[in-house]
């Protein structure tokens, strides 16, 4: 499978995302299902990707479910919608990846965000009645969805939420990645499944992210690991406090990001890795990377935690 090479864009990462977002949300919001074909026929091939080096395939599926609902009658008339679109292409991935998209977000509106000892015991129930549904709805499109790689990471997901057994999420996972090897979202999805508050434990988290970067080392180099932990401080609470402690090997993310960076040399990126240089209290990488930035620093990479100034200032320091 040829790797992509990076391609040059006039808009940055942040506005690149917004756009896709916006184009999916509008096309889905006025029922426009020739437009959303349209879009997914563009986001689906291999080489389109931000300035970052996402999948934007990721991007137009996360543009498709914007709003926070908090009422029944928002699911029940977005529900609708997604069932018209299959109707008027039965034979779409894309349609039917977002259906069971739909379905997955709305078994976590009746179970809530907390943790599973506060959830209330009467939300379970439609919590995995929809979660359910969703893996129904993905089988029954496997056929011709699944040459989609976001099939897998909905089908992923369904298998952390239900409990699966290793081997099955093992089997799964290798089909998803003879199919398509270097879809990020397939490793940082399946990553999960293994933390502790799953089925796993930190250190089988730690030797798959390893083993993500040796599958795909042949076009990203070490880029896996850092994209898969990249994202796991961002979204889990357990990464947040001294994650390059026994967690995560700073030196393994370092040459990750030093990969990523040689193949898309984007603003976000190197923001990104000057905040986690950082936060890993490597003064002579965040030093080299904060000269690159200079005075125009993208502050939405800089969480309230780990601000710019801080680190300014840190590094400054002898």
């Amino acid at each position: 499978m040829p790797c992509v090479q990076a391609q040059s864009s006039e808009q940055s990462e942040l506005l690149t995302r917004e756009s896709i977002y916006s184009q999916a949300e509008t096309a889905l919001s006025s029922s426009d299902f020739e437009k959303l074909e349209s879009y997914y026929s563009l986001y689906r091939q291999r080489t389109s990707r931000t300035p970052n080096g996402r999948w934007k395939l990721q991007l137009f599926y996360d543009g498709l479910f914007p709003a926070d609902y908090n009422h029944e009658k928002d699911w029940t008339s977005f529900e609708a919608k997604l069932l018209q679109w299959i109707k008027k292409y039965p034979k779409s991935p894309a349609a039917h990846i977002a259906y069971s998209s739909f379905l997955i977000n709305r078994a976590w509106y009746f179970r809530g965000e907390g943790y599973a000892n506060e959830v209330p015991p009467e939300a379970w129930e439609p919590f995995y009645e929809n979660v359910e549904l969703a893996r129904v709805s993905l089988e029954e499109s496997k056929e011709f969805a699944s040459s989609d790689p976001e099939w897998y990471v909905r089908m992923l997901t369904i298998a952390r939420l239900q409990g699966w057994s290793q081997l099955e999420v093992n089997k799964l996972l290798k089909d998803a990645v003879s199919k398509e090897p270097y879809y990020q979202e397939t490793y940082q999805t399946a990553f999960e499944y293994l933390l502790p508050k799953w089925s796993g434990s930190f250190s089988e988290a730690a030797d798959f992210a390893d083993d993500a970067a040796t599958i795909t080392s042949k076009c990203e180099g070490r880029g896996m690991y850092a994209r898969i932990y990249w994202r796991a401080i961002n979204l889990h609470p357990e990464f947040e406090e001294n994650p390059f402690g026994s967690k995560i090997s700073w030196e393994k993310m370092k040459a990750g990001f030093e990969d990523i960076i040689a193949l898309y040399p984007d603003a976000w990126n190197i923001n990104n890795y000057a905040r986690f240089a950082c936060l890993a209290e490597d003064k002579e990488t965040t030093r080299t990377l904060l000269a690159r930035i200079g005075d125009k620093p993208i502050l939405e990479a800089w969480p309230e935690q780990t601000t710019f100034s801080d680190c300014q200032t840190w590094a400054s320091e002898p």
